[in-house]
């Protein structure tokens, strides 16, 4: 098979479209935008669909939430990108026009299998706001060439900053999702092999070219590290913690549908059996049910404070034990010395670049294990360790 650069480039019957549909949305922005800074601080930060993606820029670059020293952009708001600085029109319509020049070639090489008619339709939506955001930027490093962006991972405004030469940061807000085969088929399950062997030519990991990426887990970053990955890898701070209290916390997943209640009852009831205080910490994307089935427990204390991070809640109460699905959570508790339980099915691990199944007691295989270290105070950290 050719490679993709070597392919053809065909009439691509969606181009017209495309760059109608452009030219209408860049028309848009230009009338709606208004100027209302005076000056252009040190660090941009992006905010995105979830209201907690960007909050790691706080715990690692602006602790005291100095609000002179950034600016928020809404990468999904129109309204709020618009109204910051003013921006040409004509330098609008030639970015949009360069990029679409760029990408309609591309686009037409693909194949129906390959998503092609998908990517098209991204690409219509996303080439306006992304002309609009690099030349925005552009506006605003002429003022401060200083300026850093940082992110929980908003590629498409990170991409218009990379391309005007501005440093990038992608500050995780969760575990990192393990990659999708070349051909863009679904990786099929197998119940030997439970990682992921690095291998650039058969998986898929696409990312804009970041200065630096920071992650929560070691496998993550050797993971990136293996796959080639050029930024800066970099793990979240950690300190390991000491005399930790007979506590666990339990992280509720942000759907209901994630989580299996069965097994969550039977973790809440051995922890019962030894006397353990029992803290259930909701997601702060958490709109489910599941919480009202332990609400009438006077045992069981219910957290439902969305701006009290993970981490936070860990390090105040020192629990000995952290348990949840495979999340962040986990990550950052193991980091901590703490013993995790994973309470995800062993099939949804498999793939997973943190190995859960390695650095966490699995509550579904393992739970006459884990009644044995309670029943004989046995350190499990260090036994998975």
């Amino acid at each position: 098979m050719n490679s993709f650069i070597d392919r053809k480039s065909r009439i691509l019957f969606f181009s017209p479209i495309i760059f109608i549909f452009g030219i209408f949305r860049i028309v848009q922005f230009y009338l709606i935008q208004k100027s209302t800074i005076k000056s252009v601080p040190d660090h941009i930060v992006v905010r995105s669909a979830a209201p907690h993606m960007h909050k790691n820029y706080f715990r690692m670059f602006n602790q005291n939430i100095n609000t002179d020293k950034f600016l928020y952009i809404d990468c999904f708001n129109k309204n709020q990108y618009t109204k910051i600085k003013k921006v040409s029109f004509l330098r609008l319509l030639q970015e949009f026009y360069l990029t679409y020049n760029e990408l309609m070639p591309m686009i037409s090489r693909l194949t129906r299998e390959e998503g092609k008619n998908l990517i098209a339709y991204k690409a219509m939506v996303g080439l306006p706001p992304f002309s609009y955001f690099t030349c925005l930027l552009e506006e605003l490093k002429k003022e401060n060439t200083k300026i850093k962006m940082f992110s929980g991972g908003a590629n498409l405004i990170s991409s218009s900053a990379i391309l005007s030469k501005i440093e990038t940061y992608w500050l995780a807000h969760g575990v990192i999702a393990p990659p999708t085969l070349m051909s863009g088929k679904k990786i099929k399950p197998n119940p030997v092999k439970f990682n992921i062997k690095p291998d650039p030519s058969k998986y898929n990991i696409l990312l804009p070219k970041f200065n630096f990426i920071y992650l929560f887990s070691k496998d993550e970053v050797k993971f990136y590290r293996d796959h080639g990955i050029s930024s800066k890898l970099c793990l979240y701070p950690y300190k390991k913690l000491n005399k930790l209290h007979t506590k666990i916390i339990i992280f509720l997943d942000s759907v209901d549908s994630g989580m299996n209640y069965k097994d969550l009852s039977k973790l809440i009831s051995l922890f019962k059996k030894y006397q353990y205080e029992i803290i259930i910490k909701l997601h702060p994307s958490y709109k489910g049910n599941l919480k009202k089935e332990f609400l009438s427990d006077r045992n069981i204390k219910i957290l439902n404070d969305p701006n009290t991070p993970a981490l936070k809640l860990m390090l105040e109460e020192k629990p000995s034990f952290v348990a949840g699905w495979n999340s962040t959570t986990l990550c950052e508790a193991d980091l901590h010395g703490i013993t995790t339980i994973c309470l995800s099915n062993p099939v949804d691990l498999k793939y997973s670049p943190h190995q859960f199944h390695k650095r966490s007691i699995g509550l579904v295989e393992s739970s006459k294990r884990l009644d044995e270290y309670l029943a004989n105070s046995i350190d499990a950290f260090e036994i998975l360790k």
